[in-house]
C-alpha cells in the first residue's frame, strides 16, 4: 500500500468571481466599534459575532 499521495487526490477549486446582489450598507461609528471588539473577542468566529451584532440592535 502506497501512502505517499500523488498530488492527484487534491484538486485546487476555481472561486466564483466576486458579485454584490445588493447595495452595501454603511456602519456607524458605534457598530463598527462593536464588530471589532467582538473580532477581538472571538477571533474569526462570526457565527458568535453575528449574534453579539444582532443583540445590540
Amino acid at each position: 500500500m502506497d501512502t505517499h499521495s500523488s498530488g492527484e487526490d487534491f484538486l485546487v477549486k476555481a472561486r466564483k468571481p466576486y458579485s454584490t446582489t445588493k447595495q452595501r450598507e454603511r456602519w456607524t461609528e458605534g457598530e463598527h466599534n462593536k464588530f471589532l471588539e467582538a473580532l477581538k473577542l472571538y477571533g474569526r468566529a462570526w457565527q458568535r459575532i453575528e449574534a453579539t451584532e444582532r443583540a445590540g440592535t
